[in-house]
């Protein structure tokens, strides 16, 4: 009786449990676009892009400092002694004449200041804080652009592995089949033995190729992962029939593009325009600086005759200042010209930036264009290769082939396949790269 009550708690339990197991929610395959989403979300570098940008925003705040006036409140305290003195107005009255005293001081002051004119300073520091801005928003649209180009290249390898971990898996059951087969010809008498043993090494190997190709598989898998800013072990599906638009247009209109949108080729001309004001904040150092200035003071022995009794107490100076610095060891004139030097870097880089873009955008076209047509030739080899493998198989049943010449068929099919594969993903991630060279992405995101 025991034991009929525990097998029944047993079978109810485990009926339960595969219920809630299969009441458990699926997890769909993630689309590009779902894996592009949740990268946009949680990559760590495309969030430090994002600080950077909001700490440029805040430079730029800061620049209308020098345009604003400065208020200084000061207040003090003290306590002093004076000993007793001989002296008044600085002649020799007689020996201990005024005796001794102490007290308190309580001093207050406001000082208020406004730049006038300091060659021109605060205006190019605007402009240069503003350009700084312009360039680390570049720079975060080039992340940007990044993060999405490196999402798509990781779905497209991942896609592509397993693509060809599919063509290693049907070359292992080709060779399965051979090694059923020349076995059965071998028990007829029509193959020799050897031929037994070939097929079974022959099976091996695509074996191994096929446990190589898991590893090279679950290695993508991590590396998507990473670009999504995930933990690399997550479980991760994603959709393996896509269809991706690779059409492309002429050359010239590709430069151009990536010569007007590109964000990299962006921002290296800001970092242009910022060292020119630089070189302009450098020179304006020789110019003098005009400024207005207000300061009121009270001083009194008594902290309450500060707010009390206004009319007495009081000090105030109001005027116009003016600093002219004529020598400061040489330091002005070496800023300026290493401002200067830094001004032609970026003028280089400038240049230097463009020329390989340009010749980036070319060199993506090609190899975009010699895919469309390796693809197409690898088709018709494809198509070749099926029916070698076909007729090897027809020649060897009947006794004219001989293993060799099946497993070489069977090879070349194997190598149809994969090349086929990795022409049609190397399309896409090359499309992808071309994509994020002209700055398509800014606009579809």
């Amino acid at each position: 009786m025991i034991r009929r009550f525990f097998f029944l708690l047993f079978t109810f339990t485990l009926l339960h449990f595969n219920a809630f197991a299969q009441s458990q929610p699926v997890a769909k395959p993630l689309s590009v676009e779902d894996c592009i989403r949740i990268a946009l979300k949680n990559n760590s570098q495309l969030k430090i892009a994002s600080r950077q940008l909001a700490l440029s925003d805040k430079n730029h705040r800061q620049a209308y400092s020098n345009i604003l006036p400065t208020v200084d409140m000061f207040f003090q305290m003290d306590k002093f002694k004076r000993g007793p003195s001989s002296y008044i107005g600085g002649e020799f009255v007689g020996k201990g004449a005024l005796p001794s005293s102490d007290g308190n001081n309580y001093t207050a002051q406001l000082s208020i200041s406004e730049n006038l004119l300091d060659g021109g300073f605060w205006w190019n520091n605007i402009r240069k804080a503003n350009s700084d801005r312009k360039a680390q928003q570049m720079s975060f649209f080039d992340r940007f652009q990044k993060t999405i180009v490196t999402v798509k290249q990781n779905y497209f390898t991942l896609l592509r592995e397993i693509k060809l971990l599919e063509v290693y898996d049907q070359a292992v059951k080709r060779s399965q089949e051979q090694v059923e087969r020349s076995q059965s010809l071998y028990e007829v008498g029509s193959v020799a033995k050897v031929d037994v043993f070939k097929s079974k090494v022959n099976l091996g190997n695509d074996q191994i190729q096929y446990l190589n190709q898991k590893n090279v598989v679950e290695r993508a898998r991590r590396d998507l992962n990473l670009a999504m800013g995930r933990n690399p072990l997550e479980p991760l599906e994603i959709e393996t029939e896509i269809r991706v638009d690779r059409s492309l247009p002429r050359l010239d209109s590709l430069i151009a593009l990536a010569v007007k949108n590109n964000p990299g080729l962006k921002q290296v001309k800001q970092q242009e325009k910022s060292a020119r004001l630089q070189t302009k904040l450098a020179t304006s150092q020789y110019w003098p600086r005009i400024s207005a200035f207000f300061n009121y003071s009270r001083r009194a022995p008594q902290f309450r005759a500060l707010y009390t009794d206004l009319g007495n107490e009081f000090t105030w100076t109001a005027g116009v200042r003016l600093n002219w610095n004529l020598f400061r060891g040489f330091s002005d004139f070496i800023n300026r010209q290493k401002a200067q030097i830094n001004e032609r870097i970026t003028q280089e880089n400038f240049v230097e930036f463009q020329r390989n873009l340009i010749s980036t955008t070319k060199n993506l076209y090609d190899n975009l264009r010699a895919l469309e047509q390796i693809i197409e030739i690898n088709k018709t080899n494809l198509e070749s290769a099926r029916e070698e493998y076909r007729l090897a198989q027809e020649r060897y049943r009947v006794g004219s082939g001989t293993s060799l010449e099946l497993r070489e068929a069977q090879v070349n099919l194997t190598r149809a396949e994969q090349v086929l594969v990795s022409a049609e993903y190397n399309s896409m991630i090359t499309h992808s790269q071309l994509q994020e060279t002209i700055g398509m992405y800014l606009t579809q995101y």
